[in-house]
């Protein structure tokens, strides 16, 4: 059960691949499943908060100690990013942090994330996080090409990758929530997926004997959603409805028999009342994906 007044401080996938948030009461952190859940959350979007720092070696979520505000464009403060310490992009970087140095000596495996026709992304992720990684950035369908001992081995692989036709390194958010009106055949996807490993095999000489094709929708929960007529929720203070899916950090909420999304994590940061007081006015104007 939500806290009455929280702080959402995280969204992602647990452990066991499942969807949550991480909400924050004063100095306690908890975690929530959002499957089946029904919101019912009024946000003030008027302060954004820093979500805290992670101690990376312990896995561990620490709340904001000067419970700082931040610009709307930053989850966190200099200070809880700084002690956090975390670059994705550390290979563009001159310098990185010694818990990022740590962090790239352990084991890290390269992908490809489907998420349409001709739309694939290459991507690298810490092994110890499992899929994890592709969960999150909401990919359909994806395939685990290879574990490499270290982070800065991963990214060679994933750099020559990328320089493939019809291989991206980012995709963003508002492409994505695009693209989940269209029709989605994860036998397709796969095969699509596999066309490319091969590609990428002959192209740079390595093949990739484990790699393995990985199946998103369960997780999600969004094999038997209908995701055509998707009322995408940009902007509102009010989450409303019972969560039927969670792709990425998009919550799709069934509400007055309507599917309304909403992508979590641009509340990160804000402060929610729980109410069972909360409204929406919907037009039938509203804006659907297409």
């Amino acid at each position: 059960m939500m806290p009455e007044q929280f702080l959402l401080s995280y969204v992602g996938f647990s452990a066991d691949n499942v969807p949550i948030i991480d909400v924050q009461v004063g100095d306690t952190i908890s975690r929530h499943p959002l499957l089946d859940c029904t919101l019912s959350l009024m946000f003030d979007l008027t302060v954004r908060y820093c979500t805290g720092w992670v101690d990376m070696a312990q896995h561990q979520a620490h709340p904001c100690p000067d419970n700082a505000t931040v610009v709307d464009r930053y989850e966190q403060c200099l200070v809880c990013r700084n002690k956090t310490g975390f670059n994705p992009a550390f290979y563009h970087a001159k310098t990185i942090s010694k818990q990022q140095e740590t962090l790239n000596q352990n084991p890290h495996f390269v992908y490809l994330a489907y998420f349409a026709p001709e739309l694939i992304k290459v991507g690298i992720s810490q092994e110890a996080r499992g899929i994890r990684r592709i969960l999150e950035q909401g990919a359909r369908a994806a395939i685990k090409l290879e574990t490499f001992p270290s982070a800065s081995i991963a990214r060679q692989y994933e750099a020559k990758i990328a320089h493939l036709d019809g291989v991206v390194e980012h995709v963003i958010h508002s492409r994505k929530l695009a693209l989940l009106s269209l029709p989605f055949d994860e036998v397709k996807a796969t095969a699509e997926l596999r066309d490319i490993q091969q590609r990428v095999e002959q192209t740079i000489g390595v093949t990739f004997e484990s790699a393995t094709a990985i199946s998103t929708a369960s997780h999600f929960n969004s094999a038997d959603i209908g995701l055509e007529k998707l009322i995408v929720m940009k902007h509102e203070p009010t989450i409303i409805g019972t969560v039927r899916a969670v792709i990425g950090s998009d919550a799709i909420c069934e509400h007055d028999g309507r599917l309304l999304t909403y992508n979590l994590k641009s509340y990160l940061g804000y402060r929610a009342t729980t109410t069972t007081n909360a409204q929406l006015d919907l037009p039938s104007e509203q804006m659907t994906l297409f």
